[in-house]
């Protein structure tokens, strides 16, 4: 498969193998990160092909001062993000303040493993939206914070501050499930959440 240094000029040239090649090489790690921020897997998945559409109308304009994948996975946060933000315009308070009291329910009212899960993942999407892409683009997509701070135009204090914002706010979500967490579940998330206690 061409390297994404050779896929640009491609594209420039109006290649149309070029656009499918850089289709099938990020497209699924493109909608992942989406669906971290959306939790919808189909509004994922139009918010990536959304963001391509945009690569090929623009590819003469293409001016990438760093990796094609980073220029993407900026391109998909923004999206994302700005998709977000347009729909809460159209939801009211009341609905806002429901969907987050259900959430705390859900999360209230787990024992198994199998609902810790989701009592993470409800944690997890209750977040604030900014605070939401860098958590799960730090801890899941394993960027760094310097990558993070490009893709979303911050600096790496913010991403810093929002990092831990994340941090403090999951652990005062789940407060009540830390020692079950402990022995239960593995990973870096996981880790960060209980390493104040």
């Amino acid at each position: 498969m061409a390297s994404d240094e050779n896929l640009i000029p491609a594209l420039k040239r109006d290649d149309r193998s070029a656009i499918n090649t850089i289709f099938l090489k990020h497209h699924a790690m493109l909608c992942r990160i989406s669906f971290r921020i959306i939790n919808d897997p189909d509004e994922a998945k139009d918010i990536v092909q959304d963001v391509f559409i945009k690569l090929w109308q623009k590819r003469q304009e293409l001016n990438i001062h760093y990796s094609l994948e980073a220029y993407l996975k900026k391109a998909v946060v923004n999206t994302s993000l700005n998709r977000i933000e347009s729909k809460r315009k159209f939801v009211s308070l009341h609905s806002s303040e429901s969907t987050v009291q259900a959430s705390e329910n859900v999360v209230e009212g787990q024992q198994s493993i199998n609902e810790l899960s989701t009592s993470v993942d409800h944690a997890i999407a209750s977040l604030p939206v900014r605070t939401k892409a860098v958590f799960t683009l730090i801890r899941f997509e394993e960027m760094t914070y310097k990558e993070v701070a490009e893709s979303l135009e911050i600096s790496t204090k913010a991403v810093e501050k929002e990092m831990m914002k994340a941090l403090k706010l999951l652990r005062e979500a789940l407060k009540d499930y830390i020692p079950l967490l402990i022995f239960a579940i593995s990973g870096a998330i996981l880790i960060s959440l209980g390493s104040s206690y």
